[in-house]
């Protein structure tokens, strides 16, 4: 009986055989074995951050915390990733950018620089965290919890480093997202505008060189050429005013501002959106016996810049900026470059946004008195 057993399941031991020879042969493919699970490893990878710390961080990025108002948002927006910002430093600043893209209101905004509430934010459960360096304490605390804290906002040491600090915020934030293809498109976009400047400034005899004073809330406030917004004068072919101050900005005395008698002055939008205070700062310059006879005042030479994404010569409309400090310095050398079709056409690319009469309204406002930049009406 157990031999006849035997015989009877090595039969059907053999017609399995045969059946699934049969099936290879027909075409039907039997199921492969599974896979072994993959590593938890292999849904996280590390990244060095601009202060030389390693940060892990999951494979794909969806929950982004931005705790500063440095390039890292204004790099997100340009790549397309604004819909991954789901914590920021109060984005009212961005009034351009809010009225655009009016999402970006309901953010939520856990404070900033070292007054971020680190427990909102680990709370939030965010794939990582741009914070600046200059939030060294609010960094440690949360290093110290292995929160995914990545050190960006690094100040260039010198003018030279300006443009390459900002490509290096915008070429992490594109490695984080994965979006490097739009980040070259922007380089190529900006470098041939900036070589087409370059070219007509080169024509400009050095004793027509202009002076610009580049202010940041307050006349006695200045930017200096060690950030794009000092760094641009340069390359629009001016002489930039606070020239050989090694500094981010700086405060001087009135006294020094009159020793430097810019020809032109170029307004940053930079702690609070623009107002009427703002709009009526030429008038009180005009009446101010420190500033009243300065070239630029008398001439009325006298131009805030636009706020875009960021300030126009900051990280992300560096060229733009350039172009419109080079236009109102030297009319007749960019006669035939029209500022505002080459930044609508910057928008239309790299955000896809149709630029109208009430966005330039809001993000290029002029002084009450002072001569404009034409971008609005």
């Amino acid at each position: 009986m157990l031999k006849k057993m035997r015989k009877n399941v090595a039969l059907l031991l053999a017609a399995a055989l045969l059946l699934g020879s049969l099936a290879g042969c027909s075409g039907t493919k039997t199921a492969a074995p599974a896979e072994p699970s993959a590593p938890a490893e292999a849904f996280t990878r590390e990244i060095i951050d601009m202060a030389g710390n390693t940060v892990t961080i999951p494979a794909q990025v969806n929950k982004i915390a931005v705790t500063s108002w440095k390039g890292a948002f204004g790099s997100l927006a340009l790549l397309g990733q604004l819909d991954k910002v789901t914590v920021m430093a109060d984005t009212g600043r961005y009034t351009w950018l809010r009225q655009a893209f009016p999402q970006i209101k309901d953010i939520a905004n856990y404070g900033s620089f070292n007054d971020v509430n680190v427990e909102e934010l680990l709370s939030a459960n965010v794939d990582i965290i741009i914070s600046p360096e200059q939030a060294a304490d609010a960094n440690k605390k949360m290093q110290d919890l292995n929160m995914p804290v990545y050190v960006d906002g690094v100040t260039p040491p010198d003018a030279k480093s300006v443009l390459a600090v900002a490509q290096a915020e915008i070429n992490a934030m594109a490695d984080v997202t994965g979006t490097k293809d739009v980040a070259d498109a922007y380089y190529k976009w900006q470098n041939d505008l900036l070589a087409e400047i370059e070219k007509r400034v080169a024509t400009i005899p050095e004793a027509d060189r202009k002076t610009a004073l580049v202010v940041r809330t307050t006349m006695d406030e200045v930017f200096c050429e060690n950030i794009s917004l000092g760094y641009g004068v340069v390359l629009a072919g001016g002489k930039l005013a606070t020239e050989g101050i090694n500094q981010y900005y700086t405060k001087v005395d009135p006294e020094e501002i009159v020793k430097w008698n810019p020809d032109f002055i170029f307004q940053q939008i930079v702690t609070s959106p623009y107002g009427e205070e703002m709009a009526q700062f030429y008038n009180n310059w005009k009446k101010d016996e420190r500033y009243k006879n300065l070239t630029a005042v008398k001439n009325g030479d006298c131009y805030i810049m636009p706020m875009g994404i960021v300030q126009w010569s900051g990280d992300i409309e560096f060229a733009q900026g350039v172009l419109l400090m080079a236009k109102m310095m030297y009319p007749e050398v960019f006669a035939d470059m029209d500022v505002k079709k080459y930044a609508e056409e910057f928008y239309r690319q790299f955000l896809g946004y149709t630029m109208t009469d009430a966005d330039w309204a809001v993000m290029a406002p002029n002084f009450a008195g002072a001569k404009t930049t034409g971008l609005s009406k």
